[in-house]
């Protein structure tokens, strides 16, 4: 069975995992390299400190996947 929970800091080493395949095989990211897990982690804090959903699927032991809101684009 998969759950999703909330994501916390321990996630971030998974999130960063899946993410670096993602830019390095993906169309969706507009990132040319993977950024570090000091950066995901960052990244995951602000979306948090702002109040916004970030979350896990886990399953089979393990972390499948995440997903997070957050603002469309910082700048006016």
């Amino acid at each position: 069975a998969i759950s999703i929970r909330a994501a916390k800091a321990a996630d971030v080493p998974a999130i960063t995992t899946i993410y670096a395949h993602a830019v390095r095989h993906g169309t969706a990211s507009f990132e040319l390299e993977p950024p570090s897990e000091a950066e995901m982690a960052r990244r995951q804090q602000t979306l948090l400190d702002g109040n916004f959903p970030y979350f896990v699927a886990e399953g089979e032991g393990r972390l499948l996947g995440y997903a997070y809101a957050g603002p469309y684009r910082p700048r006016p």
